[in-house]
């Protein structure tokens, strides 16, 4: 643990003094504290290519995906850890789609602190890349989920894979895709199927070296697509719908509905080997 530089956004100290307890701090730990979210992700920018263990104790309000995914961006090789008094299954899925190591809750252990501590991550997956093959070839993919949000991490984690395979850039592989992902699953077991887990989400995925291509088809009775409105405008700030379709448009060359809205595309071009 020689060496080892914590970054932590305290915006919960009572959790953090709480976290911390269960094991003592070794005498060599350089500790960053930051009690706002501007200051923390401004020293996380600043700190280059140095790499220190970042951990998020946040308080008990509604999730916000994106300042989660603006940490994750800033430190792409950084373990991220978020500590929360508590967490939803939808948020805990959306933590990991983002690239979060791990998602703490109390009661701590020993365990947990020196996971941590060493940044672990169970979730890189070792596989040989072939040149010739990546540039050569395809990737495609057709199969079926039940409604249940816990079967989501599963197919973030292979798009995820397939993408860094294929060589699309990290802020792509590990976080926006994964998260466009996310965020397509859950609408449509949420609100197209209603969580009813008779009815399944039908999945077709396409990847290449220039371009990733999904459909997510749900089996509910659709919805009249429209323009949906900028969560960002002031009249928006604090409804809790609408954000999911303008943050995939944000994230993706293209995002269409079809079928009465049963039907979800969406296409991203990798930025590092242009369209065809």
């Amino acid at each position: 643990m020689e060496g080892i530089s914590l970054s932590i956004l305290n915006l919960q100290p009572r959790l953090r003094d709480e976290f911390f307890a269960s094991a003592k701090l070794p005498a060599d730990v350089t500790v960053k504290e930051f009690d706002t979210f501007s200051k923390f992700l401004k020293a996380v920018k600043a700190e280059g290519d140095a790499l220190s263990n970042l951990l998020m104790f946040l308080p008990k309000r509604r999730f916000d995906s994106r300042k989660t995914r603006l940490v994750r961006l800033a430190r792409l090789e950084s373990p991220l850890y978020v500590i929360a008094a508590e967490c939803s299954e939808k948020d805990y899925l959306t933590y990991l789609a983002l690239g979060v190591n791990a998602v703490l809750q109390p009661p701590f252990t020993k365990g947990e602190v020196n996971q941590v501590l060493n940044g672990r991550s169970s979730n890189t997956i070792p596989f040989p890349r072939d040149a010739d093959v990546i540039k050569e070839g395809q990737v495609r993919l057709d199969f079926l989920i039940p409604s249940k949000l816990s079967r989501i991490l599963g197919v973030n984690r292979l798009v995820s894979f397939l993408a860094n395979e294929f060589g699309f850039p990290p802020e792509d592989s590990k976080v926006n895709l994964p998260l466009v992902m996310d965020e397509a699953l859950s609408n449509a077991i949420v609100h197209g199927n209603k969580n009813r887990e008779d009815r399944k989400v039908h999945i077709r995925i396409y990847v290449s070296s220039h371009r990733f291509f999904a459909q997510v088809e749900d089996e509910g009775e659709g919805f009249q697509s429209q323009e949906e409105r900028d969560p960002k405008k002031q009249e928006n700030l604090h409804k809790p719908s609408g954000r999911g379709i303008y943050l995939m448009r944000e994230l993706m060359n293209r995002v269409e509905y079809k079928d009465g809205g049963r039907l979800l595309e969406i296409e991203r071009i990798n930025p590092f080997n242009g369209g065809g």
